[in-house]
């Protein structure tokens, strides 16, 4: 049951407040890379006994209710994030029940529901940022997913919204109203005092931090493989649980050595990254609560602040040393920490590379008692592990207490460890746990680190030397503009084309304002990532001042190809490529949409700005022919294929013919495609009904497109064929009643070819595909009581992913039908990704 939130009609305008620290840097990471999980938080919980659904989700919308941050959604004015938060909201739980599964199978699917569930990303400009899915086990068990965005949510937060469940969900069990009181202030309080206060306490610390950091390493741990050349955010949870031994006597032996178990825990994991990199000065990352006054325990939101530690090992031989040196660490950067991290950037401006975070590559926590396991009225309520929704860091670090002792999770990223690897560093974590609470003063020398294959060179952008054909010169008159926005937003006096903009002081929060600003300015929109390729005034100009538009490629390939056969509409990334079939231009937003991680690639049978006579073929031909294409652009799979209407038949038959020649083709993407036959397949009462109620749909907005001045009445006679085909719109140019020019250009130029391939299609029976279909429907397109499907499920071996996306077809493609799209297909490609070897791992293997 797909969830739905509902923002009520109150008549109240939203209020509005500024981000807070943590929110901006969420913000930022989010503007990279819009839509990543990685800021998923994914919680499990276990009920048991008697609760309905309609109590959990009556109690959840309590909650939000309760919550002003659990309503709220962010907009950009100015370049600058804002809270928006909705005076009402009502969320609907999702319900799946998995009684009718055979026992044994009941928690495997359990488990991989909530997989995709944690991967799921979210759109923090849209409502909710909060999803509540209940897994039904047995008649009373069942496991609840509860998955919030990081923007509006921290650790903190899970047990103050657990109990808040349970006292909640009790009470309305048993027919009464919740006992809990009014709460004091809300999140957007909290938000507006720390902007007042950080704007004059931050400053009282910066030369601590300055002093600290200005001349640390970027420490890294070398990876099996090469770090991609743009963060891809992917996670894996590997865990052991600490002896029972070692579990009951680290808080002890903690208080023995007049330290907190969290300096203990990060001593261990400091000595660790010794071992394993060699180096002596180690650099890592941790996070901080940042509830330090009694009114903002009972609040839900973010409210932690990221720290960077800076241990000095060069003098450390034993562990207590080690220790020590780590603690005395831990309490200065306590003692400074009102300084936001996006401050901390800011002030330290490192170099810029878009596959690593900035200051840190690693990331140490310790959580205390996350969620208890308490009886609430009729059921009880338990939590259970999280799985990963993706990590900011190349190995994240985090040590929980559950009631059975603590557990050691680390989360580390797969396109940069093996799986083999990535194990032996937690057997080494855990023997140094065990090793500091057995005997604190062990030699460091006693950590063996694992044997390992030649690791690849750790080699940064910030350290590459910059090469190739010079660009083209920059349209002045675009440069001084840009310089003028520059200017501004620097301080800083006339500028050069040399002048670079983080060299400046330029940071991230400034830069997206920039680009805010450049948008406004110039009608474009540029990727946040391009200042890391274009930092200059002159390089930036550059970009602005060439027109972007999909780059032809000619194969270098036998068989008489064109440029124009193979279309480069997004030439970047080392994942599975999405290959479309015609359309090429309608794809370009949707490409930019899904990012850099996967080629995208345009396929063309015919040239557009060639009409010729075609001979009548089926379409399992005219695919064989695209097939050879595809294998021309991309010889070996896998792929997966995109098709909008007649070419999402041929998407689909190029997938099978792939498939039985032995490559992967794990998706394909059809957008308004119904199955080839599945109408004429129908009782003709029911297809007559169908076809009226279709085209009567059509009418009505064509209709409102005319009325509101968004068509001209010729463009609107264009789209029926029948018209067309009559000459009565070359009559009306003749004789000067209308402007002599293409009609309803939506697609025009394939349009030449289009009857020969429609009458392919119509004559095409698909036969069974192996691999998975995500279905995207446009607003033209109506079910009329046939399903969500389209006729795909008899050849299907599964039940096809089902999207409605906003736009009349082919606009679908564009604007917010583009954003739609690639916050649906992101979480298969992810899946896709997680599954298959890159090329550079196959390789290395």
């Amino acid at each position: 049951m797909e969830q739905v939130a509902m923002i009520m009609e109150s008549g109240s305008e939203p209020l509005r407040f500024p981000c807070s620290s943590s929110q901006q840097r969420c913000w930022f990471i989010d503007s990279l890379d819009p839509g990543s999980a990685a800021l998923n938080v994914a919680l499990r919980w276990e009920l048991t006994g008697i609760v309905t659904d309609e109590t959990v989700e009556r109690a959840f919308n309590t909650i939000v209710e309760r919550h002003e941050v659990l309503r709220t959604r962010f907009v950009e004015i100015d370049g600058e994030p804002i809270q928006e938060v909705a005076p009402e909201l009502r969320l609907k739980l999702s319900v799946i029940d998995l009684r009718h599964l055979p026992e044994e199978r009941r928690e495997g699917e359990a488990r991989r529901l909530a997989e995709g569930e944690a991967q799921k990303p979210f759109d923090i400009h849209d409502l909710p940022l909060i999803r509540i899915t209940l897994l039904r086990l047995a008649d009373e068990r069942a496991s609840l997913l509860l998955t919030v965005h990081q923007i509006v949510f921290d650790g903190w937060s899970i047990r103050v919204i657990a109990s808040e469940f349970g006292e909640i969900a009790a009470a309305y069990d048993a027919g009464r109203a919740h006992p809990l009181p009014e709460l004091p202030l809300q999140y957007g309080d909290y938000a507006r005092w720390q902007k007042e206060y950080l704007a004059v306490e931050a400053a009282k610390h910066e030369l601590y931090w300055h002093e600290q950091l200005v001349r640390a390493p970027y420490l890294e741990v070398p990876g099996d493989f090469e770090k991609p050349a743009r963060a891809t955010h992917h996670g894996v949870i590997l865990a052991e649980m600490l002896s029972r031994e070692a579990s009951d006597r680290m808080e002890e032996v903690a208080r023995q050595l007049g330290v907190t178990p969290f300096a203990l825990g990060c001593a261990v994991t400091v000595a660790l990254l010794k071992r394993l990199t060699g180096h002596t000065d180690i650099v890592l990352g941790t996070q901080i609560a940042g509830r330090d006054e009694t009114d903002l325990e009972p609040l839900i939101g973010v409210f932690i602040n990221n720290l960077v530690l800076r241990v000095d090992t060069r003098h450390a031989r034993s562990f207590s040393d080690l220790l020590a040196r780590t603690n005395e660490t831990v309490r200065e950067a306590l003692m400074h920490q009102a300084m936001p991290f996006h401050r901390l950037v800011e002030l330290l401006n490192p170099p810029r590379d878009p596959a690593r975070t900035p200051l840190i590559s690693v990331n140490f926590t310790m959580l205390k008692e996350v969620l208890q396991y308490r009886q609430y009225g009729r059921f009880r309520l338990q939590g259970v592990p999280s799985l990963s929704a993706g990590s900011l860091y190349d190995l994240n670090f985090f040590v929980v207490k559950w009631r059975d002792g603590w557990r050691m999770a680390m989360e580390y990223n797969p396109d940069i460890f093996r799986e083999d690897t990535a194990r032996a560093f937690v057997a080494l974590w855990r023997t140094a746990f065990e090793r500091a609470i057995a005997e604190p003063d062990f030699s460091l020398d006693a950590l063996v680190p694992p044997e390992r294959s030649t690791p690849a060179l750790v080699v940064s952008k910030m350290q590459a030397v910059e090469g190739g054909p010079s660009s083209p010169a920059a349209d002045p008159v675009i440069e001084a503009a840009l310089a003028e926005i520059w200017e501004e937003l620097l301080q800083s006096g006339p500028l050069s084309s040399e002048a670079d903009f983080f060299a400046l002081g330029g940071h991230s929060l400034l830069a997206v304002r920039m680009l805010a600003r450049v948008r406004e300015r110039f009608g474009q929109r540029i990727d946040p990532l391009v200042l890391f390729d274009a930092p200059t005034l002159g390089q930036m100009a550059r970009r602005l001042s060439t027109t972007v538009t999909p780059k032809a490629v000619a194969p270098s390939v036998d068989g008489g190809l064109k440029p124009w056969n193979i279309v480069s509409i997004q030439p970047h990334g080392s994942e599975v490529p999405i290959i479309a079939i015609n359309n090429t231009l309608a794809y370009y937003n949707v490409a930019r949409a899904i990012g850099t991680d996967h080629p995208f690639i345009g396929i063309q049978l015919f040239d557009p700005n060639t009409p010729q006579e075609l001979e009548e073929r089926s379409l399992v031909d005219v695919a064989r022919d695209y097939v050879r294409v595809i294998r021309a652009a991309r010889p070996t799979g896998p792929y997966v294929l995109f098709g909008l209407c007649v070419a999402g038949a041929i998407a689909y038959e190029a997938a099978r013919q792939l498939e039985a020649e032995g490559e992967v083709v794990p998706l394909v993407i059809l957008a308004d495609t119904w199955r080839p036959g599945y109408l004429n397949e129908l009782p003709a009462r029911q297809r007559a009904t169908f076809q009226r109620a279709y085209r009567w749909h059509v009418l009505k907005h064509h209709y409102a497109q005319w009325s509101a001045g968004q068509a001209e009445l010729a463009d609107v006679l264009a789209s029926y064929p029948k018209i067309r085909r009559t000459g009565i719109l070359k009559a009306a140019v003749r004789l000067g009643l209308i402007e002599d020019r293409l009609f309803n250009q939506e697609d025009w130029g394939n349009r030449w070819f289009l009857p020969v391939l429609e009458r392919a299609r119509d004559t095409y029976r698909p036969e069974a595909f192996g691999g998975r279909m995500v279905l995207l429907r446009s607003e033209e397109m109506i079910s009329g009581g046939l399903g969500d499907d389209m006729g795909w499920n008899t050849v299907l071996p599964r039940h096809p992913d089902f999207h409605s996306i906003p736009g009349w077809h082919a606009e679908m493609f564009q604007g917010e039908g583009a954003q739609v799209i690639a916050r649906y297909v992101r979480p298969r490609l992810r899946e896709i990704s997680m599954t298959l070897l890159s090329p550079s791992r196959q390789a290395a293997e």
